[in-house]
């Protein structure tokens, strides 16, 4: 049984994913006990052959990935990610990569090599620029993110820098108990994931990473009151994470 599943969340991919996906797979051969899924969101019958073909073909070459999970309908990001992590067969920890490759795969070997599996400890690459690391972003997405994140702090007040970044790491037991609360799949679906961890005492560990701006962001600085009313809402439902 792996140790670790790591679940790649895809719609419409056919050109990010190719350049990603094979070196990926070649890094995490080196890594022992883990598993890697690609889940197709929904996109349509031409892109579902697509992944067929394009994941069948890579498994000739890499034992670490498992066969292409294919979800008839779009649910969104965090859906596709949920879809994956509900069938961990054996993982003790479940994660997730952005399909972009703005997280590089050497950083999530790295990631994976040194920090181990433990029971009530998630993981979460942050683009802090700390500890030698390198955040390369265009001024839009940059301008977006900050504002993102000084609403998350302003609603949450959660002890972590960042809660967005395409790479983390969830014990698979604690996943599986807040699951049934879990209803965003889209939008703020880390966020309310992230206040259930530490609702249930979970220590999330921020690790900086090297990571690179990929085309195809749909946060623009535009965004902000679309936000700012669905972290309000998000706030009103959930209330505080802190349980004294």
């Amino acid at each position: 049984m792996p140790a670790s599943l790591i679940v790649i969340p895809c719609y419409r991919e056919r050109e990010r994913l190719p350049r990603f996906l094979p070196g990926l797979c070649e890094a995490l051969q080196q890594v022992p006990d883990v598993r890697l899924r690609v889940v197709d969101d929904g996109s349509g019958p031409g892109d579902r052959a697509w992944m067929e073909q394009f994941i069948h073909g890579l498994q000739q070459q890499f034992s670490v990935l498992d066969p292409p999970q294919i979800n008839p309908d779009n649910h969104g990001k965090g859906g596709a990610i949920y879809s994956a992590w509900d069938r961990p067969e054996g993982a003790a920890r479940l994660g997730f990569v952005d399909a972009d490759g703005a997280v590089p795969a050497g950083e999530i070997v790295r990631i994976l090599a040194s920090e181990p599996v433990q029971a009530d400890r998630a993981v979460y690459a942050v683009r802090t620029g700390e500890k030698g690391t390198r955040v390369v972003r265009d001024w839009n997405r940059r301008i977006a993110g900050q504002v993102f994140r000084r609403l998350v702090r302003h609603f949450f007040h959660f002890p972590l820098p960042d809660t967005q970044c395409g790479f983390k790491l969830v014990p698979a037991d604690h996943y599986a108990a807040v699951r049934p609360l879990l209803q965003e799949m889209r939008f703020t679906f880390d966020v309310e994931l992230t206040w259930h961890l530490l609702h249930r005492g979970v220590t999330i560990e921020p690790v900086p990473i090297n990571w690179t701006e990929s085309p195809g962001s749909r946060l623009r600085p535009g965004s902000a009151w679309a936000m700012y009313r669905s972290l309000r809402a998000l706030r009103a439902r959930l209330g505080e994470w802190r349980t004294h």
